[in-house]
């Protein structure tokens, strides 16, 4: 509703004193973010103190996006200092901190919510052209191929690699566009000169990742040239390894600003539990959903949850008459290649796209871009949305509070809240908890190649002699390996999986082979 004159003075005087503290401040910024969100209804003769409040608060992007105007050399002089010099793009405080390390020439591990705008500085960096040669290491295809397409614009001056089969270019830069799982396949990497390594907390094996190892062994085959700057970004951690820090000469920045407020709605003591398998009564999820406003996820804890759920809405839909009959591209497709009767089909008319990790990655990506165009409002996802897209969602429903059969910890539930609100998109995105989420809790990364307690013999065996710590068995199992044949080195280094698992297949291998003629026809042949 529109705000007096007199409510807006005294509401910017409240705001400010809460900006002048330091405890107080992100209280301060999470008011202000509501104005914004409300611009329209504050009146006009106060509009001049809100932009002063803005301006001291660093929400510079947003001062261009309503297009305020302040009469004030000073304010010109300081938003044109918050500019990228290599984007059209005006930065929030923290991005222009971020960035000033960063082309400071140091090393920088970021921790920053999900909507503060960390990939921008990827863009900066490339525009940058002060690299020859940058790996971008991502988790997933389908994050990978959002930046390559993000950063298309710069072909004309660096070659965009995106498979191991493609050679770097000898007359233009290079951006090499990975998983790690490829940086240890591409055989001709030359030097490095910059690394940018997304979701750093994957080095990390405390996470329960069993990528971690061969993550750590292609940060060590890009970090080969001593000279190579790295920018790794990530969410929602607290601490970094001081071992890995102090090693790479490294700076920790961590953050909680945001140009974002993340509400939660505590629903969990409102709705039904089914008795069997602990689900919310599908009726009370239909009743938030039919009444939600904006773009919305639904997290499941598996693939089957999720189209499950998503079919039967659908069905809520047709049978109370809300039903749609939208036209995508990918429904015919699906009509024509798949089946007529697939129930996704149902799902795209409505509205109501599905993500997972089996989804075919064609389908998965479209469904992803027809959200973000405003094409469906719904997306019934799995943890796959945490790491592997960038969404436009105003809302999500916290459905579950397990993936798979783990249950979602501190950290899953803070990036998958942190999925709610888009930073230049929507300045409050809201989180509704039909589950009761985890408690806070700090978290630490430990990196195996400095910690090494503990580390694994198929990161320790790419470590140098004089990197290994006497720390449990370590420099054992470092002596033991260094005793195998030296092609045979290579080949088990090279593979990035179990070493001990490798060399018990070659061993059954080499019995077969050399034992029972039976087996060796199978095995061994020249045709």
């Amino acid at each position: 509703k529109k705000i007096s004159v007199e409510d807006s003075f005294l509401l910017a005087q409240r705001i400010s004193c809460l900006l002048l503290d330091e405890q107080s401040r992100p209280e301060g910024v999470n008011n202000l973010i509501y104005v914004a969100d409300n611009w329209d209804n504050m009146p006009k003769d106060t509009k001049i103190v809100w932009a002063e409040l803005f301006e001291s608060a660093g929400f510079y992007p947003y001062i261009k996006q309503l297009k305020i105007e302040i009469p004030s050399f000073g304010n010109d002089v300081r938003t044109e200092a918050h500019k990228s010099k290599y984007i059209q793009k005006y930065f929030h405080i923290g991005q222009k901190q971020l960035s000033e390390l960063i082309f400071s020439g140091k090393n920088i591990v970021a921790s920053a919510p999900t909507s503060f705008g960390k990939s921008l500085l990827i863009e900066e960096i490339v525009a940058s052209q002060k690299f020859h040669n940058i790996v971008i290491i991502q988790p997933t295809l389908a994050l990978l191929d959002e930046t390559r397409i993000k950063l298309s614009k710069y072909r004309d001056d660096y070659r965009i690699i995106v498979r191991t089969t493609q050679k770097a270019s000898e007359q233009k830069k290079n951006i090499f566009l990975l998983t790690a799982e490829r940086v240890l396949e591409y055989d001709s990497l030359p030097q490095i000169d910059f690394l940018i390594l997304d979701e750093f907390y994957k080095l990390s094996n405390n996470r329960g990742d069993n990528r971690s190892g061969v993550l750590n062994n292609a940060f060590l085959k890009v970090m080969r040239n001593k000279q190579c700057q790295f920018y790794m970004l990530g969410p929602n951690i607290d601490s970094v390894s001081h071992e890995f820090l102090a090693k790479y000469n490294a700076e920790f920045y961590h953050t909680d600003y945001s140009l974002v407020v993340t509400e939660e709605v505590e629903k969990y003591n409102e709705v039904t539990i089914k008795r069997h398998g602990g689900k919310v009564n599908s009726d009370d999820v239909f009743k938030i959903l039919d009444n939600i406003d904006g773009q919305t996820l639904i997290f499941c804890a598996s693939p089957s949850a999720a189209r499950n759920l998503a079919f039967s809405y659908s069905k809520h839909l047709a049978e109370s008459g809300m039903s749609q009959n939208s036209s995508l591209p990918l429904i015919e497709w699906i009509k024509s290649n798949i089946s007529w009767g697939w129930s996704l089909t149902k799902c795209l008319q409505n509205g109501i796209g599905v993500h997972d990790g089996s989804m075919p990655k064609h389908i998965t990506s479209s469904t992803i871009r027809y959200f973000n165009e405003n094409k469906l409002r719904f997306l019934f996802c799995t943890n796959t949305i945490i790491e592997s897209v960038n969404t436009s969602a105003k809302n999500v429903i916290f459905y579950d509070d397990h993936i798979g059969k783990r249950p979602v910890d501190y950290f899953d539930y803070s990036n998958i809240k942190g999925r709610a609100g888009r930073l230049m998109e929507h300045y409050v995105g809201k989180v509704v908890n039909l589950k009761k989420p985890p408690q806070k809790e700090s978290i630490a990364i430990e990196i195996p190649i400095a910690d090494q307690n503990p580390i694994e013999k198929e990161i320790l065996v790419n470590l140098n002699e004089n990197e290994i710590k006497p720390i449990r068995d370590n420099k054992a199992r470092y002596e033991e390996f260094k005793k195998l044949d030296s092609e045979l080195q290579t080949i088990l280094k090279r593979n990035g999986v179990s070493i001990d698992g490798q060399l018990k297949i070659l061993n059954r291998i080499e019995q077969d082979i050399q034992t029972y003629n039976s087996y060796r026809s199978l095995i061994y042949w020249s045709t």
